[in-house]
């Protein structure tokens, strides 16, 4: 513990109340902090959550201290402020940052009208503020909710800064619960498991030393069941699981404390039926457990679905219009290409479906020019499940398009629910829907609620890549469901330079292991990881070189993240070193582990305003302002934003990405390393992924067996939804009801 007096606040954040100030103290300080400041003795800097400033504001710290790069600084975990007793001093308090709305000449009338019983008023009867002049109701609820707001986050650092919660979590947990985070976490500890980076391991310690909870205790059982469902959920996309398997997992995770003090397969099994019959948060149904979320968001999604499609419409022949319109396109449409577009205008819902180079994009444009004709006044309406696909989209058809969560008032990730762009149904009379396979049941959910009765929906993407990132298995469910007309786009007319690139895809798909090789398509021998990355290295540099050096011209894709020097986070870091080295004069910056460079490729890692998990970007600039760095990203489309260092950055290198990651991307070269010890991840579908992101060249970096093998890999990791089975389920509830209705 430090006594000291504060000397100035150097930056705050309001929205998180992450602060940085500087003290000066009579104490002796670690001589690593004195060396810094040699003609100051007695000064140090401090950081945390709403620390105490103001002229001459006597204060208490407690902490560690750590070396940053603005020199030794206190990471405080506790403080407490030394409340003044004289008049004097009570107005030197007011007067200074840590009470919102009171300024000095506010300070001076209020200590005026209550002397030293101040700070008791404030406390007890803070109405008898509006005694004092200038003081409104308004500014007195200005005052208190700062007050208010400032304690509770102080009381959540106390409560939590003996379990290492650091700063930034702590500002993490402000941001998820908004202003009520100290009673909502006081209350109950395992709420922490909501946010990412918060696992049940990591709360559990938390929970149990603060509540004293038993092993076998309700709540601790109810967190373990909730984190289960949720985490297979983001991990495996599962929207169930069978109730053995809940119960398995619950327990691995319940037991890890203590081997002597067993939770029973009972205890959990009672705590989850609670969880269904009592408090409703789960839900068991056709032979699953879901979280209410899930089962609403499948069922919700198909009853939408359903009723769209049901619904009675007039036919037209639109057999003219089609023949006029290819021919001002100067196209020739296969007979496969005719019934899509046919489809369209025949059903109120539809799919189309197909790889590279089967005319998905030009069956867009002519569906369009059609539905113009047919009527000039409707409002057309494309979008796509993601930023960078949306921006595709618009680029290859010419018409203007935006994100299904922006149209449907969806919040991205991390955003409060309360925060839509729009409010009730969709206006728009006929909507295309592109790479739709990258669209999860939670979005769907939204999506089809949001459409009309009366109106179109069209949804393309091939059914070959691999599935959404969030949960579910949507546009596969729709296709096997059998309920949804689709046309299956099977034959290829890309004829421009890439076509190996088409011809291997369609014989990937076919289970052809004998691919063709040539200069846009080739193929390099490595045996172990570590000869692939230095291979890769030499390739990558060799073509960024040849590219003027423009990262955004190659693209490495690996089918693994970690664990591997032909993974995605080793390349990562080898290949910045070849592109981007330290050098004199280039800044440089450090966030969650990770040094960021200026000139750096850098990739998005979740969903946030207008970037997309998985955009790439480059740092064009660190800069420092009123003591915090700030480093400008430009993702293109005029879409810069501003990363600074006291939040936590989603932020990754972004040369070499998941292909997982990769969905919606598309890049002139593309490197894969393909190696046997990847066994896990040799998919039919990973590899048909990574190499339709290729507009000009791939390289396959690996063994040829190793390929084989995923092609003969059709084995893809099987998600738990029942959505093509709820499609079937309200189609035949609702046919039925039409036709009680008319008999």
């Amino acid at each position: 513990m430090i006594h000291g007096k504060s000397i100035e606040r150097i930056f705050y954040n309001a929205g998180n109340g992450y602060t940085v100030a500087s003290y000066h103290t009579e104490e002796e300080l670690p001589k690593k902090v004195t060396r810094s400041h040699p003609e100051n003795p007695g000064y140090f800097q401090a950081v945390g959550i709403e620390l105490p400033t103001g002229a001459d504001v006597e204060v208490e710290l407690d902490g560690e201290w750590k070396e940053t790069k603005y020199g030794m600084q206190l990471d405080v975990s506790s403080f407490r402020i030394c409340i003044p007793e004289t008049a004097a001093g009570i107005k030197a308090y007011l007067a200074s940052d840590m009470i919102k709305g009171i300024g000095p000449v506010t300070a001076d009338r209020i200590v005026e009208k209550f002397g030293e019983k101040t700070l008791f008023i404030m406390e007890n009867t803070p109405e008898k503020l509006l005694e004092v002049s200038g003081i409104t109701e308004t500014k007195l609820e200005t005052i208190l909710d700062g007050y208010h707001k400032s304690r509770q986050l102080r009381e959540l650092m106390v409560y939590l800064a003996p379990f290492g919660v650091t700063s930034n979590k702590l500002i993490r947990i402000q941001e998820h619960f908004g202003s009520n985070a100290y009673p909502i976490i006081k209350k109950n500890p395992f709420r922490l498991c909501e946010i990412k980076g918060f696992g049940f391991l990591t709360v559990d310690p938390i929970a149990r030393k603060a509540k004293n909870f038993k092993v076998d205790n309700p709540e601790r059982i109810k967190a373990a069941i909730a984190y289960v469902l949720q985490k297979a959920a983001d991990e495996e996309g599962h929207l169930f699981l069978k109730s053995d398997e809940v119960v398995e997992r619950a327990a691995e995770l319940l037991n890890h404390v203590n081997e002597h003090q067993k939770v029973s397969e009972r205890a959990n099994k009672d705590v989850g039926n609670e969880m269904i019959r009592k408090d409703q948060t789960l839900i068991g149904n056709g032979g699953g457990i879901y979280t209410r979320r899930n089962f609403q968001a499948e069922m919700g999604a198909a009853a939408q679905l359903m009723q769209l499609l049901l619904q009675k419409r007039k036919q037209r022949d639109i057999d003219s219009l089609l023949r006029q319109v290819t021919t001002e396109e100067g196209i020739i449409l296969s007979k496969t290409q005719e019934q899509a577009v046919r489809q369209v205008f025949q059903y109120p819902v539809s799919i189309i479906t197909g790889g590279p180079g089967t005319g998905k994009t030009t069956l867009i444009r002519i569906i369009i020019r059609i539905q113009e004709k047919l009527n000039k006044d409707s409002v057309i309406l494309l979008c796509a499940p993601t930023g960078r696909a949306r921006r595709r989209m618009y680029e290859k058809t010419n018409f203007p398009a935006m994100t299904m969560q922006k149209a449907v008032g969806t919040p991205a990730e991390n955003e409060d629910e309360e925060e839509m762009w729009n409010v009730g149904k969709l206006e728009d009379d006929f909507i295309i829907a592109d790479e739709f396979g990258m669209c999860d049941m939670y979005l769907a959910d939204r999506f089809f609620s949001a459409i009309k009765k009366d109106a179109t929906l069209v949804m393309i993407g091939d059914k070959d890549q691999l599935g959404s990132v969030g949960p579910g298995n949507v546009f596969h469910e729709m296709i096997v469901s059998g309920m949804i007309p689709t046309t299956i786009l099977d034959s290829c007319f890309r004829q421009e330079e890439g076509s190996t690139i088409v011809e291997n895809a369609v014989r990937i798909n076919q289970k052809q292991t004998k691919l063709i090789y040539d200069d846009t398509f080739e193929f390099y021998t490595a045996n172990t990881p570590e000869d692939a990355s230095e291979i890769i290295r030499d390739l990558y540099e060799e073509y960024w070189k040849s590219k003027g050096k423009r990262t955004d011209e190659i693209q490495v894709l690996s089918p693994l993240k970690k664990n591997t020097a032909a993974g995605s986070d080793a390349l990562n870091e080898m290949l910045r070193e070849v592109v981007n080295p330290k050098r004199r004069g280039r800044k440089e910056v450090k966030n969650g582990g990770r040094l960021y460079r200026e000139g750096d490729r850098v990739m998005q890692t979740e969903n946030k305003d207008e970037i997309s998990n998985g955009d790439l970007g480059e740092v064009i600039s660190i800069s420092k302002k009123e003591g915090k760095s700030i480093m400008r990203v430009d993702f293109g489309d005029d879409r810069i934003v501003d990363f600074t260092d006291d939040d936590y950055w989603p932020l990754t290198h972004g040369y070499a990405m998941s292909v997982h990651k990769s969905q919606g991307n598309e890049c002139p070269i593309v490197i894969i390393p393909m190696l046997g010890c990847f066994w896990r991840m040799l998919q039919r579908n990973i590899l048909y992924t990574g190499i339709t992101r290729a507009t000009k060249k791939v390289i396959i970096v690996g063994s040829k067996r190793a390929v084989a093998q995923a092609i003969r890999n059709n084995t893809t990791a099987k998600r738990n939804t029942l959505f093509g089975m709820r499609l079937k389920q309200v189609g035949k509830e609702l046919l039925n009801a039409y036709e009680r209705r008319s008999a």
